[in-house]
């Protein structure tokens, strides 16, 4: 069977491709559940059942693989499925198929040096945020590199600023389960309160941690747009409270969202 060139992000519509030799009638069903989770983000078995015109016990055997292998979650409320951790995972990858890390390198090089503040790119992992890379500042007295580590989203800056991407409605959900934890005694530890500060997030475009990741560290963080709808990274500078001046906030986040803009610009050119 042959395939279109390869363009990334393009997808064409069905009908114009060619169909399989010999077709799995589960297979199919299980791909066009995701693809409708792709379109809809929540879904009930009667949906599911009408749009693969099957049996809602078939639809239910097929809901429990997928929530078996965390592609989807059930709303215990609602008992409404929608996108589980896999099935983010495997939207990332495609994002770090663009090698990310390699393009953000440069951006990351430049604002370590340009700030004296130590450089992260990050991806959100659901409630978490996992660190993919970083430059270490070149202070005596820094923060260190965080590259292989999660956290808490909510604790750190660029963790709030990829939160803040979601509607309040989202971020209900997201904690629906249990609110937000406190690390340390500035941590926020209500969905209120996180509501509170996502809010403040979208108004100034970026988002800060004041010792709320651990005692005596700032950082400060952006979200970078990637060319898949609805996915982003985050840009975030980290140091010690006690090297931080009056004027730090505003002049780091001024550059971070310069950075932002760079690196989206990067991506979106490596993908035409």
């Amino acid at each position: 069977m042959e395939t279109p060139p390869d363009r990334l992000g393009e997808m064409p519509p069905l009908s114009d491709r060619a169909t399989p030799a010999y077709p799995i009638a589960s297979v199919d069903n299980t791909l066009r559940i995701l693809l409708l989770l792709s379109e809809r983000n929540r879904l009930n078995l009667a949906d599911v059942a009408a749009e693969l015109g099957i049996a809602r016990s078939s639809a239910h055997r097929l809901m429990a693989m997928l929530t078996y292998y965390d592609f989807v979650r059930q709303d215990s409320a609602s008992r409404a499925f929608r996108p589980g951790p896999a099935l983010v995972d495997v939207g990332l990858s495609a994002v770090r198929a663009l090698d990310i890390r390699v393009l953000a390198r440069p951006v990351l090089t430049e604002l370590a040096a340009a700030t004296e503040m130590t450089a992260h790119l990050a991806l959100p992992r659901g409630r978490d945020i996992l660190y993919v890379d970083g430059v270490e500042s070149r202070r005596t007295i820094r923060a260190a590199l965080r590259t292989g580590d999660t956290l808490p989203a909510h604790v750190t800056g660029v963790g709030k600023a990829m939160l803040s991407t979601l509607s309040d409605d989202q971020l209900r959900q997201l904690y629906r389960d249990a609110p937000p934890q406190a690390l340390t005694e500035k941590s926020i530890s209500s969905v209120e309160e996180l509501l509170d500060q996502m809010r403040t997030a979208r108004e100034a475009g970026y988002a800060v941690n004041r010792g709320e990741s651990e005692p005596g560290v700032l950082s400060l963080g952006v979200a970078v747009s990637l060319p898949e709808p609805g996915m982003f990274a985050g840009l975030g500078l980290v140091c010690p409270e006690v090297s931080a001046d009056a004027e730090w906030e505003s002049r780091i986040a001024a550059q971070l969202k310069a950075a932002a803009a760079e690196l989206a610009k990067e991506m979106n050119a490596y993908r035409a």
